[in-house]
């Protein structure tokens, strides 16, 4: 997973306050904040680039739901890898938490790939 950010097309973009709250908003809540902030401020480009990640880390999360579903039939393996990517998915939120506040244009490697599929404008 990659952590850089990008500032270099977005040097002269001043984010707000405002737009700032709408892209924790976004990733706060995957896939429903990310809408929300579609719908309700479709010119916000920074929380507009959130909710594209939000939705693809909503993905991400149902691709998980469902490899654990299906390890449910190995027992030993079961507990531990379920684990290992609860414990994964929750680190990759709580980062994604802290960079929407830090107003950076954060690239999480699968998560982003996914959301330049989607149609997320690039940082």
């Amino acid at each position: 997973m990659s952590l850089s950010s990008s500032s270099s097309s977005n040097e002269n973009y001043v984010i707000s306050d405002d737009e700032k709250l709408w892209a924790f908003i976004a990733w706060l809540i995957p896939l429903i904040g990310g809408i929300l902030a579609l719908v309700l401020k479709p010119s916000y480009k920074f929380a507009k680039y959130w909710s594209y990640l939000s939705i693809s880390f909503f993905i991400i999360i149902i691709i998980a739901n469902v490899i654990t579903i299906l390890l449910r039939f190995i027992p030993i393996l079961d507990l531990f890898i379920s684990i290992l990517i609860g414990l994964g998915l929750f680190i990759v939120w709580i980062l994604g938490i802290l960079k929407s506040l830090q107003k950076v244009y954060w690239k999480p490697k699968v998560i982003y790939d996914i959301a330049q599929l989607l149609g997320i404008e690039h940082a």
